[in-house]
């Protein structure tokens, strides 16, 4: 829809000089002259006279969705809760019928827009247009001959409007414009639309934009042609009334099926009224406008109104033929709740005010129940993570028990005795290969399959449902340590808190440090044991070297010393000067012992503790997984959104009190 013009007496102010921009609506079906303008040429409102606006009201359809109108007073409180609602509920209130019930606050009498629409096809539904508005006391008109010919149907939709028969109206690509001379549009201050409804329920040409029968009815869509390849776009039309005219029993089952999932309430009678056209009972019935659905013999009736064309002898025969054609009930509810009255509205644009907040609240509250079945069906049963957690128990039991006894078998065996102190002079570059060996084979390799197990049992569940995952990798630069990059789809819970806990144990050293990639599962035991690998093994490395280094250099460094004193002291004995080579290699070799064990004590403890720790976080954000995920949550910015447009429901309809 084109944007709200600012005031219609611009019109008046376009220079003659300056070359005029066609604009076409859509919506109205009329040309209307645009130009841009200086912002010293717009003019305040107050100083416009009367008379622009009375030559620019012609330029405009009264329903078009942007026509430039005064709201009364009276109307101006309804009105502005109507327009809130824009805002306030713009995602359950459908913003086409929401501006027509805008306009017919707008103007003091309203026009009305009724859609008589054909099931299948137009032909039927042209037909009946032309007998509601047909007169019978005068000759066929021109424009019930474009009804009636159909050669050059392009499937268009057709809006009758009262007015001269000879106008021209512009190229419309929704629908086709024909003036009609006719009393009852005239006097009721009414339009039809003549369309068709798609009521195949698992065809393609259904109108998406429909949810409901009654969208589709009071909400009709017109096609659009938007390219050359024969694409279209579908605009919706939204009328007041309307009148689905369906032939024989098919459509009546086609129909039926159409609403079968509707409710009484959900197709009001007096805003929808169905017709199926089947032959004439030979007794006249007495109009029944109370009633949703009505047989209407359409043949009869065109034959009853030529036999009164050609002589008005024919009354009584065509008063007959009329009666028994049903058309009196469908004439009936037409004009029904057009009257207009002083201080109130149309009931007809009433009832469409009713419908659309009817509307509005119908979609919030499926909104609030298709929430409360998300949360429902997110929701896991208590007995599920009650058996989860007595897993976990197991595991940690388990897990504490293999760390115990694996790395006492891993220090007591073979390998491990290969770096004894006393054999690191020929050893001391297999250091760092043992102690990896003795994390990656003996430290926690079954507690880590076990807690795979574990999230199995989690992501069976639905604990981790609709959580996504990413394999970034976590880096730390010389100066700094780097938030981890998880890009678009964020990582499950226990990778966020194992990450950040493990970041901060990180060693600026300047060094690049490589996490293991995020896995599906509790990540602890993987990350402890890179850091361990990292952080550990080369410094029990870089130790050994420097203790056999140390050792060597001592006892090289005495052993000379022993032999300088041997020689430049003739009084002291081979045994006297041996002694000071036998100390410093005593104490090189003491020292070394010392310090080596030490750290090897001390890697040995520090394994078993970081394996305490992996084991005890890892037990304690898998119980919080199962304790805080798969829990009923509350969407708060969704649950604010619908109070707020049920507020803006609850002030449109007390003000619609207030009115009547």
């Amino acid at each position: 829809m084109p944007p709200r013009i600012a005031s219609v007496s611009r019109l008046s102010r376009i220079a003659k000089k300056r070359p005029l921009e066609p604009f076409f609506c859509p919506s109205s079906s009329v040309w209307r002259i645009f130009q841009h303008q200086s912002p010293a040429s717009r003019a305040p409102r107050r100083t416009r006279s009367l008379s622009h606006f009375r030559s620019a009201s012609t330029l405009a359809s009264s329903t078009a969705i942007n026509a430039p109108l005064e709201v009364s007073t009276q109307n101006r409180d309804l009105y502005q809760a109507l327009d809130g609602l824009k805002r306030s509920a713009a995602n359950y209130v459908n913003l086409s019928q929401l501006q027509l019930a805008l306009r017919g606050l707008e103007a003091k009498d309203a026009v009305v827009r009724v859609a008589v629409l054909g099931i299948g096809d137009q032909k039927s539904a042209r037909r009946l247009a032309r007998l509601l508005l047909a007169d019978p006391l005068a000759e066929e008109s021109a424009w019930e001959r474009q009804l009636e010919d159909t050669s050059s149907d392009d499937g268009k939709a057709l809006l009758l409007r009262h007015g001269d028969e000879s106008a021209i109206h512009p190229r419309n690509p929704l629908l086709h414009t024909i003036s009609v001379s006719s009393r009852i549009l005239q006097k009721n201050n009414l339009e039809i639309l003549i369309s068709t409804l798609n009521v195949n329920v698992a065809g393609p040409g259904r109108p998406t934009s429909a949810d409901r029968p009654k969208d589709a009815i009071l909400i009709p869509s017109l096609q659009t042609p938007t390219s050359i390849s024969g694409r279209v776009t579908l605009v919706t039309y939204p009328v007041h009334k309307a009148i689905v005219l369906g032939e024989g029993i098919e459509s009546s089952v086609a129909y039926g099926r159409f609403t079968a999932d509707a409710v009484d309430q959900d197709v009001p009678r007096e805003m929808v009224k169905v017709a199926i056209d089947l032959p004439a009972p030979q007794k006249e019935t007495g109009p029944d406008t109370a009633s949703v659905f009505s047989i209407v013999d359409v043949d009869t009736a065109e034959k009853a109104v030529a036999k009164f064309r050609e002589s008005i002898a024919n009354s009584v025969v065509y008063e007959q033929g009329w009666y028994r054609s049903g058309m009196p009930t469908l004439t009936e509810w037409l004009t029904e709740g057009l009257e207009q009255s002083d201080s109130r509205i149309k009931p007809t644009v009433k009832n469409l005010i009713v419908s659309t907040l009817d509307d509005v609240q119908t979609n919030i509250t499926r909104e609030d129940a298709q929430r409360v079945e998300e949360l429902i069906a997110s929701t896991v049963p208590e007995n599920t993570r009650q058996s989860i957690l007595e897993s976990l128990k197991i595991w940690a039991e388990h897990a504490h028990t293999e760390l115990r006894d694996q790395l006492e078998g891993a220090f007591a065996g073979k390998n491990w005795r290969k770096i004894a102190w006393w054999k690191l002079f020929w050893r001391v570059d297999d250091v760092g290969m043992i102690a990896s060996e003795v994390l990656e084979r003996r430290w926690l390799v079954d507690a880590e399959k076990g807690s795979i197990y574990l999230a199995g049992r989690i992501e069976e569940a639905g604990l981790f449902k609709g959580v996504r995952r990413s394999t970034e990798i976590l880096k730390r630069g010389p100066s700094n340590v780097e938030e981890p990059a998880f890009g678009t789809e964020p990582p499950l819970p226990h990778e966020i808190w194992a990450m950040e806990a493990r970041k901060k144990q990180l060693v600026d050293d300047g060094d690049e440090f490589r996490m293991p990639e995020p896995r599906p599962w509790p990540s602890q035991i993987p990350l402890m044991r890179a850091m361990l690998m990292s952080e550990t093994v080369p410094p029990l490395q870089a130790l050994a070297q420097k203790l056999v280094l140390q050792t060597l250099s001592t006892t090289s460094l005495m052993s000379a010393l022993s032999a300088l004193l041997y020689v430049s002291m003739p009084a002291l004995s081979v045994f006297e000067a041996g002694a000071v080579a036998v100390v410093g290699l005593t104490f090189s070799l003491r020292r070394m012992q010392r310090k080596w064990e030490t750290a090897r004590g001390f890697w040995q403890g520090e394994i078993r503790e970081e394996g305490r720790k992996a084991l005890k976080e890892t037990e304690d954000v898998v119980g919080a997984i199962v304790q805080m995920c798969g829990r009923p949550g509350v969407d708060e910015e969704g649950v604010e959104e619908r109070r707020a447009a049920m507020e803006a429901v609850k002030r449109a309809r007390e003000a619609l009190e207030r009115l009547n």
